[in-house]
């Protein structure tokens, strides 16, 4: 898929000007919390959301348990469309690399990509929420993510 290629070359951009509130660790892995927005740590998973509530990046690392990217991807999809959340959920789908995203929509209209790969033993779940309103944050914090 063209955007989680676009994103993974993102991801690999470190930005040396970027204003950071600080290091905040989650257990797994560690993320450089961008000044002006605040994060939530919920049994591992990261929730950080800009302060006016108009942007959010999720980040899970977790032991995968031996299942495949594929498996993975269709149990979180399967979990977004119990939780209620989220009105509209595409399948997910394999990029070259076996990794897997799904776009997400809320009753409200707010716009999620959700991307999932496995590294060593850890699936690694990215859910960004209505990136549009803060594209720089969120390269700049999905840059810093380091695993533990």
């Amino acid at each position: 898929m063209k955007r989680s290629l676009a994103l993974a070359a993102i991801l690999a951009i470190v930005i040396s000007s970027a204003a950071f509130a600080g290091v905040q660790d989650f257990g797994k892995f560690t993320v450089d919390v961008v000044q002006g927005w605040t994060a939530d740590n919920q049994d591992g998973t990261a929730i950080i959301t800009k302060n006016d509530s108009s942007a959010q990046l999720t980040i899970a690392i977790a032991d995968a348990g031996g299942s495949t990217k594929a498996q993975l991807a269709e149990a979180f999809v399967s979990e977004f469309k119990k939780s209620g959340t989220y009105t509209k959920i595409t399948a997910p789908e394999a990029d070259k690399d076996g990794d897997y995203s799904w776009d997400m929509t809320t009753s409200a209209g707010a716009e999620s990509h959700a991307m999932l790969t496995i590294e060593g033993k850890d699936f690694v779940l990215l859910v960004m929420t209505n990136v549009q309103n803060a594209p720089d944050d969120f390269t700049k914090m999905l840059g810093s993510i380091k695993q533990k």
